[in-house]
């Protein structure tokens, strides 16, 4: 479901670019989700005892009875799946949004910022309005109190939000961790409470699922024909028959528009790449090597000789102030004793040389 709800809101973005009233769409995108989300789960609940996500792979839902046989979700149970899939990831977006727009950066220890809720400050401040206020008068100190157990109900909120959501995902940690060690047959907190496991969907059992929902069409179709005038019967008629298409083709309309979306991701950021790469400055020549000192160690004609033994190199270094090449022995042992480079007298250590595991 992230990627539905990414592809969602882009699409209301791109839209809202041109009609501006969509922005108040954007604004409610919480409920606007919501919304989207409880119909098409309803209806493959409806139609398959499946949530959307659960169809996308051939999976259905059903009550956990190891003594019993497979069967489909009651309406009851339905109803109870539909309330923890919409309401509690809604629930759940609303408080992540209130925690984060009154929590505050501050600087914690070697600089690294850390969050923190500006609570102190705001009950503060609540008590001493609260205190001129009912210096001042007793009219409204009931709206004083008021905002001061509010003041108190956020701090404890902001204090008590992070270890809530610790234990959350701890919780759902566990649960998947002990689903895939078969130590358990729910791999979610939901799963348990509700008393239903997912299993993969037969083809005879979504053959059934199908007739049955052509045959609850048939009946709701021969119930309209049955009853009120003509203009109502073929006007209800044409509604429920626009539900069913509606219905039929979302699923595959939904996994189109992701599929599109994610086309148009890769081919923008395709071309944002290009655009960068051609305007990408050429990277600036190398700085000049430092001059050999006149006091300094001659360089040899022959580059792969070391300057200092006059042989060919073996475990070959270079120190880090010049770039100089040398043998590891011969370099090490001249650093030590005269803390400079051999050729161009620069002062070093031992920390300055590296060794080179390609000699040039």
């Amino acid at each position: 479901m992230p990627s539905l709800r990414a592809a969602v809101i882009y699409s209301l973005s791109v839209f809202a670019q041109r009609r501006p009233i969509l922005h108040r769409v954007l604004d409610w995108e919480d409920e606007f989700f919501a919304l989207v989300t409880a119909f098409l789960d309803r209806q493959s609940l409806a139609n398959s005892s499946a949530t959307f996500a659960d169809t996308l792979y051939g999976l259905r839902r059903a009550p956990y009875a190891p003594s019993e046989p497979s069967r489909s979700l009651t309406p009851r149970e339905q109803n109870a799946t539909l309330m923890f899939l919409v309401g509690v990831p809604y629930v759940k977006a609303k408080l992540e949004a209130l925690y984060n727009r009154h929590r505050r950066p501050t600087e914690g220890l070697l600089g690294l910022t850390l969050r923190r809720p500006l609570v102190p400050q705001s009950s503060t401040a609540t008590q001493q309005n609260a205190d001129q206020r009912e210096a001042g008068g007793g009219s409204s100190r009931w709206q004083h109190r008021l905002a001061q157990a509010r003041a108190l109900g956020l701090a404890a909120f902001m204090r008590l939000y992070p270890w809530l959501h610790m234990v959350q995902e701890g919780l759902s940690f566990s649960y998947q961790l002990a689903y895939l060690l078969q130590a358990s047959p729910y791999f979610s907190p939901t799963l348990h409470i509700l008393r239903q496991h997912v299993e993969r969907a037969s083809g005879q059992q979504l053959a059934l699922a199908d007739r049955a929902k052509r045959q609850q069409r048939r009946q709701e179709i021969t119930g309209v024909r049955s009853s009120g005038n003509f203009i109502v019967r073929l006007v209800q008629e044409g509604v429920l028959r626009a539900g069913y298409a509606l219905s039929d083709h979302t699923r595959n309309a939904l996994i189109l528009a992701i599929f599109g979306f994610k086309l148009l991701e890769w081919w923008y950021t395709s071309a944002e790449d290009k655009l960068a790469t051609e305007k990408k400055l050429a990277p600036p020549p190398p700085p000049p090597p430092p001059m050999p000192a006149p006091d300094g160690v001659p360089l040899p004609s022959d580059p792969s000789l070391c300057p200092l033994c006059r042989q060919a190199r073996t475990n070959a270094a270079m120190t880090t102030v010049s770039g100089y090449a040398f043998c590891y022995p011969c370099l090490f042992n001249f650093i030590s004793q005269e803390g400079c480079c051999p050729v161009t007298r620069i002062p070093a250590t031992i920390d300055s040389v590296r060794r080179l595991y390609q000699s040039t």
